[in-house]
C-alpha cells in the first residue's frame, strides 16, 4: 500500500499539485511514521506553498529520524535564514547579491542532459551547484552530490582549459521547473596564465 502512495505522491510533486502531494504523503506517515522521503516531500510541498513554518516543522521531524539528512539540512538552514521574509523578498536578495551581472566575468547557461523531473523538482532559485570535469563535459551536482545536467559541449571545452589553468567559478541556479534548468555562472578568480583572456567574452568564443 505504501508503495502505491509513493508513486502517487511523487505524481502529484511532478505535477506541481502540492496540496494534493501534502495529502498523499500524510497518508503515508499515517503507516509509517519514520518515513523521511514522505516527510521531505511533506517540507518541499510546504515550501512550494509558502507556507514556512510548516515546512520547517517537516524538516524537522526528519532531522530527530535521521540528523544527517542531506535534503532535510539544506532546506532547513535555507527556511531558518528566511524565516522572517516572504519569498518575493527573498528572490529580491539573491538577485541583488549573486545574481549580479558583470561583463566577461558571468554568464546564464540553459543545462543540457538534465536529470530526472523529480530530482529537479527538489531544486530551488539561488542555490548554489558545483562542477565535475567529465571527459569534455562539465557536469553540474548539487549540495547533496546529486547530478543535474551538464553545460553545453562548447562552453564545457573553454571552462575546462581555464579550470585546468586556474581559474575559480561558482555557480548558482537561477530558473528551474521539471524541464529546465538554468545556472548563472561567476568568474571569482583569473589566473595569470589567462588575466588577459576573459571568460565569457561577447559574442562567439575566442581561441584559446
Amino acid at each position: 500500500m505504501t508503495a502505491t502512495l509513493e508513486e502517487q505522491a511523487i505524481k502529484a510533486a511532478l505535477n506541481q499539485n502540492w496540496t494534493r502531494a501534502i495529502e498523499i504523503n500524510k497518508k503515508i506517515i499515517k503507516e509509517t511514521p519514520q518515513n523521511a522521503p514522505a516527510l521531505n516531500r511533506i517540507g518541499k510541498a510546504f515550501y512550494e506553498l509558502g507556507k514556512n513554518e510548516e515546512a520547517i516543522k517537516a524538516y524537522k521531524k526528519v532531522i530527530k529520524i535521521d540528523p544527517f539528512n542531506p535534503i532535510a539540512n539544506k532546506n532547513l538552514k535555507r527556511l531558518s535564514k528566511n524565516r522572517s521574509k516572504n519569498n518575493n523578498q527573498k528572490n529580491s536578495i539573491l538577485s541583488g547579491n549573486i545574481f549580479l551581472e558583470e561583463p566577461s566575468k558571468t554568464k546564464m547557461v540553459k543545462l543540457i542532459r538534465l536529470a530526472s523531473p523529480l530530482i529537479l523538482s527538489q531544486q530551488d532559485n539561488g542555490d548554489e551547484v558545483f562542477f565535475i570535469i567529465k571527459k569534455r563535459l562539465i557536469s553540474i551536482f548539487d549540495n547533496s552530490k546529486n547530478y543535474l545536467g551538464a553545460l553545453p559541449e562548447d562552453l564545457s571545452q573553454r571552462l575546462i582549459k581555464f579550470i585546468k589553468g586556474g581559474n575559480q567559478y561558482q555557480a548558482y541556479i537561477k530558473n528551474v521547473d521539471l524541464q529546465l534548468l538554468e545556472i548563472f555562472i561567476r568568474e571569482v578568480s583569473r589566473s595569470k596564465k589567462f588575466i588577459e583572456t576573459p571568460s565569457f567574452p561577447q559574442g562567439k568564443f575566442n581561441r584559446l
